[in-house]
């Protein structure tokens, strides 16, 4: 991981490891609030060996030498049940002598001959009582062990050079660094959590993620999220420089400059699974060629369950499965949309086989000839994956529109759809980004234009239809726009 992908991991994830790092402050503060208050005082003592009389460097240092090794074993000694049991029959103490050895600790200062006691509580002159009584039994204690037999000094003398003081602030808990300590290990879990969901994220959430599933292929447009879209799915119905209104103006200009030598006036345009905002972007692509002076014509090829209609707020009860089972014609089911801005061919009645009719010759010879009275023949398909229809009607068409939805179709999914279309022969032509956060898809109103939507955006321009289609003109809207949704 580097700097950059690091970066984007606390930029997704900073609301997770923000709550991770909070809670884990919280619980430790609240656990130390809880803790007993524990107060220690210390003694130090000074350990010599008795010397004999004389002005002999050598017997000095021999003396000192005999001093630090007899501090070593005198560490055991300040914690072990014997002193213990001293002090608590001195101070009449009501504790066994382990229960006030766990409380006792005892450290030498490295290179010295000085020991030094520390007694921990609850009770501050508890503390400091039991270690003056550690003090004063400790040195009778050496007296009696290093004293020779025939009742002669003793060879070592310890001395407190350092009584034990009344303690004033406890030493355990200490809620500052508790907490700090607890901050900085939920910042880490918090992070690593977020790295281990992303590890496990397999969606699609980036335009160059997309770009690297699909061996290259461009991403045409990114379509930002929109709340309202969910009933007003038509960019004509919202802000005419809005984002989404943006994104399907730039997925138009994408899309027209795609292979200049080479132009695809047949789009098949489908998803991987359903719930991807495939029709809404077909729609809207419609829109938005037709507002740019092209002949364009949507055909609703999705026959299980049609939506583009619906979002268009036109009648679907006659259209491609009509014309495909020869019960009518085009001239008799075309229908024209925003004052004949595109036209549209409907799903039609419901198909007991709709594979079948999509991959028929007559499926074919339609779309030939919407070809040639048309510059843009816009097909909606059902999902690639779950059924086989896109991939019946594909061979007849151009080239492919992919539209994956940001946070929700899986990299296997697109991956899958992709193999699937160029197994029959289908050229996926590009990909589109459906539905992406709007942190990555920042807002496009720079104000240099009034919010008022224009009659073009309302779809109330001039007919763009072209002669071929006139008949298109006789079948006006027959839901009014108000009556679209989701």
């Amino acid at each position: 991981m580097d700097l950059r992908n690091f970066v984007r991991l606390l930029r997704d994830h900073w609301l997770l490891i923000g709550l991770v790092t909070v809670l884990a402050g919280a619980c430790i503060a609240v656990l130390t609030s809880r803790m007993t208050r524990e107060y220690s005082a210390s003694v130090t003592f000074y350990v010599s060996a008795q010397a004999p009389t004389s002005n002999d460097p050598i017997a000095a240092y021999e003396g000192a030498l005999f001093s630090q090794q007899e501090v070593q074993s005198y560490v055991n000694l300040l914690t072990g049940p014997r002193l213990a049991q001293s002090v608590i029959n001195n101070l009449r103490l009501p504790m066994s002598a382990s229960a006030l050895s766990s409380e006792m600790s005892a450290h030498l200062i490295p290179q010295t001959v000085l020991l030094t006691a520390t007694v921990t509580d609850t009770s501050p002159h508890r503390a400091q009582a039991i270690a003056q009584a550690v003090g004063a039994q400790f040195v009778k204690l050496v007296s009696s062990l290093e004293r020779p037999p025939g009742k002669g000094p003793a060879m070592v003398r310890v001395t407190v050079v350092a009584p034990a003081a009344l303690p004033v602030a406890p030493v355990s808990p200490q809620p500052l660094k508790n907490i700090a300590i607890a901050v900085g290990l939920g910042l880490l879990a918090g992070i690593g959590l977020a790295a281990l969901r992303r590890a496990l994220d397999t969606t699609v959430k980036s335009a160059d993620q997309l770009t690297a599933i699909t061996a290259g292929k461009p991403v045409l447009g990114s379509v930002p999220a929109d709340h309202a879209a969910r009933k007003r799915p038509l960019i004509a119905d919202a802000a005419p420089f809005g984002p989404r209104a943006e994104a399907f103006r730039k997925l138009r200009t994408n899309l027209q400059f795609l292979d200049v030598d080479m132009p695809h006036k047949v789009l098949l345009v489908t998803s991987p699974l359903p719930q991807e905002g495939k029709s809404s972007t077909i729609c809207n692509l419609a829109i938005a060629l037709a507002q740019s002076g092209k002949r364009v014509i949507l055909v609703e090829a999705d026959l299980r369950r049609p939506r583009a209609a619906s979002y268009l707020g036109l009648p679907g009860g006659a259209g491609v499965t009509s014309i495909l089972l020869g019960s009518a014609d085009i001239s008799a089911v075309a229908q024209s949309w925003g004052d004949d801005l595109f036209t549209v061919l409907a799903s039609g009645p419901e198909a007991p086989n709709p594979s079948e009719l999509l991959g028929s010759q007559r499926m074919r010879q339609l779309l030939e000839e919407l070809r040639a009275a048309y510059d843009y023949v816009l097909v909606d398909t059902p999902p690639v994956l779950p059924f086989a229809d896109a991939l019946a009607t594909g061979p007849a068409c151009d080239g492919a529109l992919l539209v994956v939805r940001y946070g929700k179709t899986r990299v296997d999914q697109v991956r899958r759809a992709g193999d699937s279309l160029s197994a029959v022969g289908v050229t996926v032509l590009g990909t589109v980004l459906s539905m992406t956060s709007g942190k990555r898809d920042p807002g496009y109103g720079y104000g240099y234009y009034s919010r008022r939507r224009s009659p073009l955006a309302r779809g109330e321009g001039p007919s763009q239809v072209s002669a071929g289609s006139q008949s298109a003109a006789a079948h006006p809207v027959a839901l009014p726009r108000e009556s679209v949704h989701d």
